[in-house]
């Protein structure tokens, strides 16, 4: 059998292996085998990334994929895939990638951009267990944008920042990472957004209940419910003592009570129970006070049973 660098030995009867990457491993080295592939026939080159899901009319195939759909490669299916009413992709037919946000999603077109999308309209993926075939052709022009130009200006101009090709791919994939992590954590108004980070305001703060979810108090038991919130509870929020109006009277609920001007007649109501006001009466002779602030100061209601 061939050992590397030795070729067919006489004392094994030249033996031969059947086994080509092997064979050429063993003469030029581990890993050869694999370059010479990608060069060989290397106009029928393809990946494949599996289907993941179909929503808003683009296909996604998830993030934990390494593979990079971008805007006119061509693709393919692996099998016959209805996408929506009397739509249908095809096996051995060519698709082209458009809309692709370059990880996760993207649509297809019937034509390239060179002639003009014709977006395909999906709906639907059925079957669902399919894969996207990507053709990946290797053409002289690729392997010549890797090739280092010949340099006169040393100052102003340099091949790579003194790196090499295999440093630039490791150093622009830890900046997508680094950049889909902080994306994360920006503030939005489409999602959720958790952060440790100190929050400092300057001005007003607004929130805004478009559906009206603190008018009652089942909305405000929704987790969609607007507000801010230490920890579980609501703070600052102008739910926190609601004020309704009873016939010609305001009501409350709330045990703490801000008052901007109040004026006191018979007939009080305090937690369901009939109050009615008093004249001269002393202090002592009261078993229980309510604190009530008025324009920044704050009294007690003197009550008794």
């Amino acid at each position: 059998m061939v050992r590397q660098n030795q070729g067919f030995r006489k004392d094994l009867n030249f033996e031969e292996t059947t086994d080509d990457a092997l064979a050429i491993n063993n003469l030029a080295g581990v890993g050869i085998a694999g370059d010479l592939r990608i060069i060989q026939n290397n106009l029928r080159n393809i990946s494949t990334v599996s289907f993941s899901s179909v929503n808003d009319g683009f296909f996604f195939f998830g993030d934990t994929n390494e593979s990079i759909f971008t805007n006119d490669d061509i693709v393919g299916v692996s099998t016959n895939i209805t996408v929506g009413s009397g739509v249908t992709l095809f096996v051995n037919t060519d698709y082209f990638v458009c809309s692709s946000d370059a990880e996760t999603k993207f649509k297809l077109s019937s034509t390239p951009s060179s002639i003009g999308i014709n977006t395909i309209v999906v709906t639907t993926a059925s079957p669902a267990n399919f894969l996207f075939i990507r053709k990946d052709p290797v053409y002289q022009e690729n392997i010549l944008n890797f090739v280092q130009p010949e340099i006169s200006d040393t100052v102003n101009f340099n091949y790579f920042g003194g790196s090499n090709v295999n440093d630039i791919f490791t150093s622009t994939l830890d900046a997508n990472e680094s950049a889909r992590f902080e994306i994360t954590r920006k503030y939005k108004t489409t999602k959720d957004t958790s952060t440790t980070n100190d929050i400092k305001i300057e001005g007003t703060l607004i929130i805004n209940d478009p559906a009206k979810l603190n008018t009652n108090d089942t909305g405000l038991s929704s987790s969609k419910s607007p507000g801010i919130f230490i920890g579980t509870t609501r703070a600052f929020s102008s739910d926190n003592n609601p004020w309704t109006q009873v016939g010609s009277a305001l009501s409350t609920s709330s045990s703490l009570v801000s008052i901007g001007e109040i004026n006191f007649a018979n007939n009080i109501i305090i937690e369901g129970l009939t109050a009615t006001s008093a004249g001269s009466i002393l202090a002592t002779t009261f078993t229980h006070k309510l604190p009530v602030v008025i324009n920044g100061e704050t009294y007690f209601l003197l009550l008794r049973t």
